[in-house]
C-alpha cells in the first residue's frame, strides 16, 4: 500500500473506497494543499485561499470536535493510501441546534461518486452512532455539484439563509426518511 504510515490517526468509517480518518496536528500541512486550490475554496465563504493561521484553527477545532463530541468533518483517504483527497463528516452549527454535514474534494477526484458515497456513511453515522434525529447540509446556490449530492442523499430543500454573512441555501434529511430510503436501497440489492 502505497504512501501508508503509522500516525496517531484513527480509521473510523469505511466504504469500498475511502477511509475516514481522525486528524493530527501536523496534518494542518497537507490539507494546506486542499484549502489553497482555487476550485475546492470557491464556493467556502468568500472563495479566497486560506491563511496558514486558518488552517491550522480548522485543524485544531476538528481534533477538538472528536474528542469532545464523537464527530468531527474527518479526514478522507482512498483504501490504499494515507493521502487526505478530501474532507467528509459532522459538526454542530454555532448558530443553532443544527447538526450539518459537509465534505470537500480534490478535483482530482471529482466526477466519481466519492462526495455521495462518503456523505452516505458520514449520515449513517449521524444517524446510528451519534443518535441525530435531523442533519442539515449548506451550500451557496451556485455550487451545483453539492446540491447534486444532497439530492442524491435524500435531503431536500428547506431554505435560504446567511450563514457567516454569505447567501446559502439549507437541505435536511431526518433518521426516518435516510432509514426509509437505505431500507429502500436493500430491498433492491
Amino acid at each position: 500500500m502505497d504512501g501508508l504510515e503509522d500516525r496517531t490517526q484513527q480509521i473510523i468509517l469505511e466504504t469500498n473506497r475511502l477511509r475516514f480518518a481522525t486528524w493530527v496536528k501536523e496534518d494542518w500541512e497537507e490539507f494546506r494543499k486542499l484549502t489553497s486550490d482555487p476550485l475546492v475554496v470557491r464556493y467556502l465563504g468568500t472563495g479566497v485561499p486560506w491563511p496558514e493561521g486558518r488552517i491550522k484553527e480548522f485543524v485544531n477545532r476538528q481534533i477538538e470536535n472528536w474528542e469532545k463530541h464523537g464527530i468531527c468533518l474527518w479526514k478522507l483517504m482512498p483504501k490504499d493510501s494515507d493521502m487526505l483527497i478530501g474532507i467528509c463528516g459532522l459538526q454542530r452549527l454555532p448558530e443553532g441546534p443544527d447538526v450539518e454535514i459537509g465534505w470537500w474534494l480534490a478535483p482530482s477526484h471529482w466526477g466519481q461518486g466519492l462526495a455521495t458515497d462518503a456523505a452516505r456513511q458520514a449520515l449513517a453515522y449521524g444517524f446510528d452512532v451519534s443518535n441525530f434525529e435531523r442533519i442539515v447540509a449548506i451550500a451557496q446556490s451556485a455550487n451545483r455539484d453539492s446540491l447534486h449530492v444532497m439530492e442524491k442523499l435524500g435531503m431536500r430543500f428547506e431554505n435560504e439563509a446567511v450563514h457567516k454573512g454569505i447567501r446559502v441555501v439549507v437541505y435536511a434529511i431526518t433518521r426516518e426518511i435516510f432509514n426509509a430510503a437505505r431500507t429502500k436501497g436493500e430491498e433492491r440489492a
